[in-house]
């Protein structure tokens, strides 16, 4: 079956099927009776290679200043998404937390995407496509009440095995890929940080006053990943990938008498090792017909995680936790193009999984309601537990084209959390009304639910008879395409949580499910794709999030509320060998807490606390921050080449992300000295190169 696709006035055709892909121009009557035989240019053509290369949207996160080279992170100049906690910190999305996401890499569960020192686990040269569902999503997503990133790995493509070396300040990778035979091709990425380089293991840390902080690196903040696909080729209706990736991120030190961890808790003097990995395998069966596209796959996945601190040879082993999950996930998606009008999609996955939680350490009674969790410190405890944690959900959606100017998808969701014995049924609707050919109003409800976190619920440490978190989800927005590649939308969103967990300092049960919380705002968008040399957006956002505690009846500021985000990025094509732009970030300070008052530590003589006032009640002033990129495509030996120069924070503004007291000068209740922290960096240049051969 072949589509076929003429210019306005017919004067070229191109024929289009699944595999091939012909060429031809009319001919007249006479030139048929002249020629007996005509030449025929056939091109193979593989379904597979479309997802072979990066999409228009994701090319513009790479190149993105300030991002270097991460399309990811490159997110957080997207609207409604902001850093929750400082730029380094996961992302929170339309006043959701930063738990709430969840993380599709190549439609399978992921570990984590974001290293713990900023940038994500992907090389720049496999992102294929990046998806931002912000709310109002559909059912093929489960156990999530914020947003969902979907990350796409583009595949391999068929040319000569090509390798490909970068190198920046930060990290450096070796990236290799081509073809294998007439219907396989491979790719692997590994990268490793640059980090280490930039600390002297065995001395102590100074601030930037040039004050020692009573931290020793014994091990420098580290990190690696690696990705890898095989692609075959089984005809041109399907295809099978296996994939495999992983991470790592760990760090190791030393807090002496001097450091703010051991001056607020002497028991925590001495080692600390932090390790964090996971591992992941899937093999997907891709297949898609006339009428039917369907994914079939499973996956692996392996995480562990540990802390260790307070290690002191001569007087204790210290304290620990580590938390180790193994999933095998089971998914498969059909989507079924009945006619014109109608298809349907239906998605089911069980996700088998098991997570086992170890620890000796004091216990906390906290959550993202409590301004401090080192006030709320019980006993001293220790268990090892294994739990089973299985989920499954199925789903269907059908997408109807009832009018011309009207479609409407409707859908369901059951789901069902095997360790709370608890089941839900989600409804999802979406109706689009196409105003014009070029302009679309969209609105959006859903229902959402999420287990919570093994943390709040694990017997020992919390409480097992909280129930999920609930969330509803509403928008309603205008998109527009315009002349000369510009366009521009604007949606207000509305979203309600409920069974949110609340910290019972007083209670043996420790957590209830007396917190709900509400976001409301709108984002703005205006973007032109690359015209005249040039591309660039610019965002805007309002926004509100609240929690409110149901047991005082005490509405407050989420700690992640940032009523107004301004995001405006610009790239232009200086000439065929240099390109540059900047990103310039600005947003509502940081809502914190603030501190009024200095209290005796009452578990250590001579050690003192904050007295703190209303939670996130406060805000630092106004973040700000201008990043630049310059890229220079040149030739290396006679190799392709590539050279960027980046600078970020360019005029070193110094972000307030944090506040407490100065501990180390604090002795007595009367000396209220407050010591404010900075965001990850001032200005910090960045060369890279890389280099393919």
């Amino acid at each position: 079956m072949r589509a076929i696709a003429c210019t306005p006035l017919g004067f070229a055709c191109l024929a289009l099927s699944p595999q091939y892909l012909y060429a031809a121009t009319p001919v007249s009557q006479d030139a048929k009776n002249e020629v007996t035989s005509v030449e025929r240019i056939e091109v193979t053509y593989r379904r597979s290679s479309i997802m072979a290369e990066i999409t228009e949207d994701a090319q513009k996160l790479v190149a993105m200043p300030g991002a270097m080279g991460d399309p990811l992170q490159a997110a957080f100049a997207l609207p409604g998404v902001v850093a929750a906690g400082g730029s380094m910190s996961d992302p929170a999305v339309r006043g959701s937390s930063p738990s709430d996401n969840l993380f599709e890499v190549d439609f399978m569960p992921a570990g984590y995407i974001f290293h713990d020192f900023g940038m994500s686990i992907f090389n720049r040269h496999l992102i294929q496509d990046f998806k931002l569902y912000s709310a109002g999503y559909g059912t093929s997503y489960s156990n999530a009440t914020g947003a969902v990133f979907d990350v796409n790995l583009r595949n391999p493509k068929y040319q000569p095995i090509k390798t490909t070396l970068d190198f920046t300040m930060f990290n450096a990778g070796v990236f290799l890929e081509g073809q294998l035979s007439e219907s396989t091709a491979f790719y692997f990425s590994a990268r490793k940080s640059t980090l280490p380089l930039f600390f002297d293991e065995g001395e102590e840390v100074e601030d930037e006053d040039g004050e020692l902080t009573g931290i020793t690196i014994n091990a420098a903040p580290d990190d690696n990943d690696y990705q890898g696909k095989f692609l075959w080729d089984v005809n041109s209706q399907n295809s099978v990938i296996f994939s495999f990736t992983g991470a790592q991120d760990k760090a190791g030190a030393n807090f002496n008498q001097r450091a703010e961890l051991a001056l607020k808790n002497p028991e925590y003097q001495g080692d600390a090792v932090f390790d964090r990995n996971f591992n992941s395998q899937s093999l997907i069966w891709d297949h898609a017909s006339k009428h039917v596209s369907a994914k079939v796959g499973v996956g692996i996945l392996n995480e562990t995680e540990r802390l260790e601190y307070g290690k002191v040879a001569t007087l204790t082993d210290g304290f620990f936790q580590q938390a180790k999950a193994q999933q095998v996930s089971y998914k498969a998606r059909v989507n079924y193009h009945i006619d014109q009008a109608h298809s349907v999609v239906f998605d089911a996955a069980y996700f088998d999984s098991e997570s086992t939680y170890s620890y000796d350490m004091f216990q906390y009674v906290c959550t993202e309601l409590d301004p401090d969790c080192d006030l709320n410190r019980g006993e001293r405890i220790n268990g090892h537990d294994t739990f089973d944690t299985d989920n499954y959900f199925i789903a269907t959606s059908h997408v109807w084209q009832f009018h011309p100017q009207w479609q409407s998808e409707a859908g369901l969701q059951w789901q069902t959390n095997k360790y709370t014995d608890e089941s839900f049924l989600l409804p999802r609707i979406a109706l689009n009304y196409y105003v014009t050919q070029d302009s679309t109003i969209t609105a959006k409800f859903g229902q959402y639910n999420r287990m919570q976190d093994l943390d709040v619920i694990a017997p020992g440490i919390g409480n097992p008879k909280l129930d999920s978190q609930r969330a509803n989800h509403a928008t309603v927005g205008f998109s527009q395409h315009l002349a000369d590649d510009w366009s521009w939308s604007i949606e207000g969103y509305y979203k309600t949580m409920e069974n949110l967990p609340l910290a019972l300092q007083d209670s043996e049960l420790l957590y209830s499910n007396q917190v709900e919380g509400q976001a409301y705002g709108v984002d703005l968008l205006i973007n032109k794709n690359k015209t005249d040399n040039w591309y660039g957006w610019f965002a805007i956002s309002y926004a509100k999030s609240e929690r409110t505690d149901l047991q005082q009846n005490i509405t407050r500021d989420y700690y992640a509320d940032t009523p107004l985000v301004v995001n405006m990025v610009f790239n232009y094509q200086i000439n065929e060998r240099w390109n540059g732009g900047f990103n310039f970030t600005a947003r509502s300070g940081q809502a914190y807490t603030p501190i009024v008052g200095v209290k005796e530590n009452p578990d250590y003589a001579e050690r003192y606390l904050p007295i703190y006032g209303e939670p996130f009640s406060e805000r630092f002033d106004v973040y700000h921050r201008l990043d630049i990129r310059f890229e220079r495509d040149t030739d290396f030996f006679g190799l392709d080449a590539q050279l960027i120069l980046e600078v970020m924070n360019v005029y070193g503004q110094d972000n307030t992300s944090h506040i407490d007291l100065d501990y180390q000068k604090v002795s007595s209740v009367n000396d209220l000295i407050i010591k404010e922290e900075t965001d990850d960096f001032e200005m910090r240049p960045s060369i890279g190169f890389s280099v393919s051969f």
